[in-house]
């Protein structure tokens, strides 16, 4: 892998880390909050939220309300990313990448919960048993959910492509999937690898919620084939590895793991 290619997979990768946590830790927050509006004892650790309570203390409005709190603020967020990355796509700076990546995970974590929970019956899927939803409705909704977040990567691939501005002046056709694969599907890899060993242990459902983006990156891939040349402005670009952009990443990481080794609880 030559430094180019090895500075724009370092770089995304470390946006996309920070991406993640900024939208999951807003979804576990929401989550959180919901809870605790109905006196709900709980406690939170590196990966998952644990509800301290009974069974038979769950009502339909407190599973529906709990649930779908932290899905309703990651659209709102996913709207607001993708807003800043469409106005700043042509900025050739690393930042619209952020948001890019946010809306991301931000999108993911408001259909894959469906998607996830109509086939586990876990998280979002708790909703869909109180609604006394058949085995055919949860297909659909497991099938409407991969639609849309495929749907939705097939139009964000024009803002992945942009993003060689960073770091080309011009983009050729036959290059253009080969730089998806450094900017999007290596860093999707690593990234999910690191997360998961960071949340380890995780459930089944935790688990699907993080491979979930792959169905909305895998057209973003397919959709880079085909493009026409891109030019973009002439100055020299400088492909070099943003190590302070590594370090605060890294810093990150450590700071939500061992703040969360031991367990809030409220």
């Amino acid at each position: 892998m030559q430094k180019k290619q090895l500075a724009i997979v370092l770089n995304s990768t470390a946006i996309f880390l920070l991406a993640y946590l900024f939208a999951f830790l807003l979804f576990q927050s929401f989550t959180v909050i919901s809870a605790l509006l109905f006196d709900f004892k709980l406690n939170i650790n590196y990966t998952r939220i644990n509800f301290l309570m009974k069974p038979s203390e769950w009502s339909f409005d407190s599973v529906k309300t709990i649930y779908s709190s932290g899905p309703i603020i990651s659209f709102i967020v996913s709207i607001a990313m993708i807003a800043i990355a469409i106005r700043f796509r042509e900025y050739t700076g690393l930042l619209k990448l952020f948001f890019l990546w946010a809306f991301v995970h931000s999108f993911n974590l408001m259909l894959g919960p469906a998607f996830a929970g109509a086939l586990l019956s876990e998280g979002f899927g708790h909703v869909l048993i109180w609604l006394y939803l058949p085995d055919t409705g949860k297909l659909l909704v497991t099938l409407i959910s991969a639609f849309l977040l495929a749907v939705t990567g097939f139009a964000i691939s024009g803002l992945f492509i942009l993003g060689a501005n960073t770091y080309y002046n011009q983009l050729k056709p036959e290059n253009t999937p080969r730089f998806i694969i450094y900017q999007v599907i290596i860093p999707f890899v690593v990234g999910t690898l690191i997360i998961a060993l960071l949340r380890h242990p995780l459930s089944y459902y935790d688990a699907a919620l993080l491979l979930t983006p792959l169905i909305m990156l895998l057209p973003v891939l397919l959709n880079s084939s085909g493009r026409p040349m891109l030019f973009f402005d002439e100055k020299p670009k400088e492909a070099n590895i943003n190590i302070q952009l590594l370090v605060i990443s890294a810093v990150v990481l450590l700071i939500y793991r061992v703040g969360l080794h031991f367990p809030l609880r409220f």
